[in-house]
Formats: structure tokens, C-alpha cells, sequence
């Protein structure tokens, strides 16, 4: 038996990850140019943004891939945990300023698409799993 195409919440769920991936990197590399530049160095920077970008990446392949819902639920943890820092950087810079802007481009294209995840038609998807 052939398992269900992938439904449009979840093909639309993948293309806004990697929106806000690239939208993550402009925001990461101009937070890095205008205030970390001193204080980190560029390997580590550099580092750290390959490192999160491909645990992002293999949670949303294992997501929209192999319907895996522990990689579902990591994401939206990691996701909510993230949003700390996120609210935090806003509160200083505000909303008025470039990095504001790509903050809150980011922030809503990743709740937007998590928002994705919980939709009537991701789960009855999910539920379809052939194992």
C-alpha cells in the first residue's frame, strides 16, 4: 500500500522553515556584525549558525520525510525555547531597527509554520505512518 502524498500543510510547513532559516542567517549575521564582532570570533560564530542550522534541518527532512512526531514535538520545544533569547534581543533593540525587523520576519514565519504542524490535515498525515 503507497502511504498519502505529503498534504500542502506540510510541503508549506518546509518551505517556511527554510524562509526563516535564511531570514535566521541575515538576522544572525547582522546581530554578529553590529555586536558580537569583538566579542566572539568568527569561527566559533560561523560555528555555532552550522550547528543549529543543520539540527533544524535534519528535524524538518525526519518531520516532512519520515512522519516522525518526536522530531515534531523537538521542534516546537526547541522552537518555544528559543524564544526566549529572541524576546529578549527585541526588548533591547525594539522593532524600529533592521535587526527588529528580520526578528520578527523570523519569529512569525517559524510560528506560523509550527502552527502547520498541529493542523487537522499534518495530523491525520502523521497518523497514516507506515512503519
Amino acid at each position: 500500500m503507497q502511504p498519502p502524498p505529503l498534504p500542502y500543510s506540510m510541503r508549506l510547513f518546509e518551505r517556511m522553515q527554510i524562509s526563516a532559516m535564511v531570514v535566521g542567517w541575515a538576522y544572525a549575521t547582522f546581530t554578529y556584525r553590529t555586536m558580537l564582532h569583538g566579542r566572539l570570533s568568527a569561527a566559533v560564530f560561523i560555528s555555532m549558525l552550522m550547528v543549529v542550522t543543520s539540527v533544524v534541518a535534519v528535524l524538518v527532512f525526519q518531520i516532512t520525510r519520515r512522519r516522525n512526531e518526536t522530531c515534531k514535538w523537538l521542534l516546537i520545544v526547541l522552537s518555544a525555547l528559543a524564544t526566549a533569547p529572541w524576546f529578549a534581543l527585541v526588548r533591547r533593540t525594539g522593532f524600529v531597527d533592521f535587526a527588529g525587523a528580520l526578528a520578527l520576519v523570523q519569529g512569525a514565519l517559524q510560528i506560523a509554520s509550527l502552527s502547520l504542524l498541529v493542523r487537522p490535515s499534518a495530523r491525520e498525515w502523521f497518523a497514516s505512518r507506515m512503519d
